[in-house]
Protein backbone atom coordinates (compact mmCIF):
# COMPACT_ATOMS: atom_id res chain seq x y z
CA UNK A 1 0.00 0.00 0.00
CA UNK A 2 2.98 2.00 1.05
CA UNK A 3 4.37 1.79 -2.66
CA UNK A 4 1.65 2.53 -3.98
CA UNK A 5 0.34 5.46 -1.79
CA UNK A 6 3.93 6.91 -3.23
CA UNK A 7 3.52 6.03 -6.87
CA UNK A 8 -0.09 8.40 -6.54
CA UNK A 9 2.52 10.96 -4.61
CA UNK A 10 4.38 11.29 -7.57
CA UNK A 11 1.59 11.53 -10.32
CA UNK A 12 -0.94 13.84 -8.46
CA UNK A 13 2.62 16.05 -7.79
CA UNK A 14 3.38 15.82 -11.57
CA UNK A 15 -0.27 17.09 -12.55
CA UNK A 16 -0.29 20.15 -9.77
CA UNK A 17 3.40 21.22 -11.32
CA UNK A 18 2.48 20.65 -15.44
CA UNK A 19 5.10 17.28 -15.44
CA UNK A 20 4.79 14.44 -17.10
CA UNK A 21 4.52 11.30 -14.74
CA UNK A 22 1.43 8.72 -15.36
CA UNK A 23 0.92 5.90 -13.32
CA UNK A 24 2.73 3.42 -15.53
CA UNK A 25 5.71 5.59 -15.22
CA UNK A 26 6.23 4.30 -12.13
CA UNK A 27 7.36 0.94 -12.50
CA UNK A 28 7.60 -1.37 -9.86
CA UNK A 29 10.44 -3.95 -8.28
CA UNK A 30 12.13 -3.68 -11.45
CA UNK A 31 15.59 -6.38 -10.72
CA UNK A 32 19.20 -5.30 -11.31
CA UNK A 33 21.61 -7.65 -11.16
CA UNK A 34 25.44 -7.03 -10.75
CA UNK A 35 26.87 -10.07 -9.01
CA UNK A 36 26.24 -13.48 -7.70
CA UNK A 37 22.45 -14.31 -6.11
CA UNK A 38 20.56 -11.98 -3.91
CA UNK A 39 23.45 -10.40 -2.75
CA UNK A 40 24.29 -9.21 -6.19
CA UNK A 41 21.24 -7.40 -7.04
CA UNK A 42 19.32 -4.40 -6.19
CA UNK A 43 15.61 -4.24 -6.84
CA UNK A 44 13.96 -1.01 -5.73
CA UNK A 45 10.56 -0.60 -5.14
CA UNK A 46 10.10 1.46 -7.92
CA UNK A 47 11.70 3.27 -11.38
CA UNK A 48 10.39 6.29 -11.26
CA UNK A 49 10.30 7.89 -15.21
CA UNK A 50 9.28 11.69 -14.72
CA UNK A 51 9.49 14.58 -17.02
CA UNK A 52 9.49 18.33 -15.67
CA UNK A 53 7.47 20.72 -17.66
CA UNK A 54 8.60 24.16 -18.64
CA UNK A 55 11.31 25.62 -20.83
CA UNK A 56 14.01 23.86 -17.97
CA UNK A 57 12.71 20.11 -19.54
CA UNK A 58 14.30 17.76 -17.59
CA UNK A 59 13.98 13.98 -18.16
CA UNK A 60 14.51 12.18 -14.66
CA UNK A 61 14.84 8.56 -13.58
CA UNK A 62 14.70 7.81 -9.96
CA UNK A 63 15.13 4.78 -8.05
CA UNK A 64 12.33 4.31 -5.18
CA UNK A 65 13.11 3.09 -1.97
CA UNK A 66 10.04 3.04 0.11
CA UNK A 67 10.90 2.14 3.96
CA UNK A 68 7.65 1.69 5.97
CA UNK A 69 10.37 1.84 9.34
CA UNK A 70 9.66 -2.10 9.58
CA UNK A 71 13.33 -2.87 8.93
CA UNK A 72 16.68 -1.57 11.06
CA UNK A 73 18.42 1.42 9.89
CA UNK A 74 21.39 -0.79 9.06
CA UNK A 75 19.43 -2.69 6.61
CA UNK A 76 18.15 0.61 4.78
CA UNK A 77 21.73 1.92 4.78
CA UNK A 78 22.62 -1.86 3.03
CA UNK A 79 20.19 -0.91 0.04
CA UNK A 80 22.14 2.60 -0.51
CA UNK A 81 25.86 -0.30 -0.53
CA UNK A 82 23.92 -1.72 -2.96
CA UNK A 83 22.82 0.89 -5.39
CA UNK A 84 26.84 2.06 -5.15
CA UNK A 85 27.77 -1.43 -5.90
CA UNK A 86 25.49 -1.57 -8.80
CA UNK A 87 26.98 1.90 -10.05
CA UNK A 88 30.79 0.45 -9.91
CA UNK A 89 29.87 -2.80 -11.24
CA UNK A 90 31.68 -3.66 -14.58
CA UNK A 91 30.70 -7.19 -15.89
CA UNK A 92 32.97 -9.37 -17.52
CA UNK A 93 32.19 -11.52 -20.42
CA UNK A 94 33.71 -14.69 -20.21
CA UNK A 95 35.54 -14.46 -23.17
CA UNK A 96 37.54 -10.41 -22.09
CA UNK A 97 38.48 -11.61 -18.69
CA UNK A 98 41.98 -12.26 -19.08
CA UNK A 99 42.45 -9.65 -22.38
CA UNK A 100 42.73 -5.83 -22.60
CA UNK A 101 39.35 -5.56 -24.06
CA UNK A 102 38.16 -6.46 -20.33
CA UNK A 103 39.33 -2.52 -19.74
CA UNK A 104 36.74 -0.82 -21.59
CA UNK A 105 33.80 -2.84 -20.57
CA UNK A 106 31.08 -0.27 -19.63
CA UNK A 107 29.24 -0.18 -15.85
CA UNK A 108 26.12 -2.78 -16.05
CA UNK A 109 23.79 0.09 -15.45
CA UNK A 110 24.60 2.06 -18.52
CA UNK A 111 23.55 -1.45 -20.22
CA UNK A 112 20.00 0.38 -18.86
CA UNK A 113 20.45 4.35 -18.47
CA UNK A 114 22.25 7.07 -20.26
CA UNK A 115 22.49 8.82 -16.64
CA UNK A 116 22.64 6.73 -13.84
CA UNK A 117 19.19 7.35 -11.67
CA UNK A 118 18.55 9.37 -8.44
CA UNK A 119 17.98 7.63 -5.37
CA UNK A 120 14.71 8.78 -3.64
CA UNK A 121 13.89 6.93 -0.13
CA UNK A 122 9.91 7.77 1.22
CA UNK A 123 9.70 7.33 4.36
CA UNK A 124 6.39 6.20 5.12
CA UNK A 125 4.58 4.59 8.41
CA UNK A 126 6.64 6.64 10.57
CA UNK A 127 6.67 9.47 12.72
CA UNK A 128 8.59 12.98 12.43
CA UNK A 129 11.15 12.07 14.87
CA UNK A 130 11.64 8.55 13.75
CA UNK A 131 12.03 9.87 9.82
CA UNK A 132 14.53 12.58 11.24
CA UNK A 133 16.52 9.54 12.74
CA UNK A 134 16.17 7.08 9.73
CA UNK A 135 17.80 10.21 7.46
CA UNK A 136 20.49 10.83 9.93
CA UNK A 137 21.28 7.12 9.60
CA UNK A 138 21.53 7.73 5.81
CA UNK A 139 23.34 10.77 5.93
CA UNK A 140 25.66 8.43 8.08
CA UNK A 141 26.25 5.80 5.81
CA UNK A 142 26.81 8.61 2.90
CA UNK A 143 29.65 9.84 5.07
CA UNK A 144 30.84 6.63 5.70
CA UNK A 145 30.85 4.50 3.33
CA UNK A 146 33.80 5.37 0.57
CA UNK A 147 31.78 3.53 -2.19
CA UNK A 148 28.62 5.58 -1.39
CA UNK A 149 30.83 8.74 -0.91
CA UNK A 150 32.04 8.27 -4.37
CA UNK A 151 28.64 7.45 -5.76
CA UNK A 152 27.08 10.82 -4.11
CA UNK A 153 29.33 12.80 -5.76
CA UNK A 154 27.54 12.37 -8.89
CA UNK A 155 24.13 10.77 -8.13
CA UNK A 156 21.40 13.08 -6.48
CA UNK A 157 19.72 11.38 -3.41
CA UNK A 158 17.27 12.31 -1.18
CA UNK A 159 15.05 11.06 1.54
CA UNK A 160 11.28 12.40 2.33
CA UNK A 161 7.98 11.64 4.03
CA UNK A 162 5.55 10.04 2.49
CA UNK A 163 2.95 12.20 4.38
CA UNK A 164 4.91 15.09 3.61
CA UNK A 165 4.76 14.25 0.18
CA UNK A 166 1.20 13.74 -0.19
CA UNK A 167 0.41 16.80 1.77
CA UNK A 168 3.00 19.17 0.17
CA UNK A 169 4.15 17.22 -3.33
CA UNK A 170 6.64 15.83 -4.57
CA UNK A 171 8.59 18.62 -6.13
CA UNK A 172 7.91 20.87 -2.54
CA UNK A 173 11.28 21.36 -0.41
CA UNK A 174 10.46 18.37 1.91
CA UNK A 175 13.54 16.48 0.70
CA UNK A 176 16.40 15.98 2.61
CA UNK A 177 19.39 15.67 0.76
CA UNK A 178 21.92 12.78 1.41
CA UNK A 179 25.24 14.64 1.48
CA UNK A 180 25.11 17.62 2.65
CA UNK A 181 23.18 18.01 6.23
CA UNK A 182 23.08 21.38 6.25
CA UNK A 183 21.36 22.25 2.73
CA UNK A 184 17.60 23.66 2.70
CA UNK A 185 15.42 21.22 2.09
CA UNK A 186 14.86 20.75 -1.68
CA UNK A 187 12.09 19.48 -4.15
CA UNK A 188 12.63 16.27 -5.57
CA UNK A 189 14.21 17.28 -8.94
CA UNK A 190 16.73 20.10 -7.23
CA UNK A 191 18.27 17.83 -4.63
Amino acid sequence: MAVTRTQAAFVAGARKDGDECRPLDFLPEVYHRYGEGREGAIIPDGLLHYATGGPGRMLCRAFVEVDRGTMASEKLAAKLIGYARFREHHPIPPHLRRTVGAQSVLPAWQQHYVVFPRLLFVLADTGERAARQRIRDLQGIADAHPLVARMLMTVKAGAARLADLEQHGTSAAVWHTLTDHTRPLRGAWEL
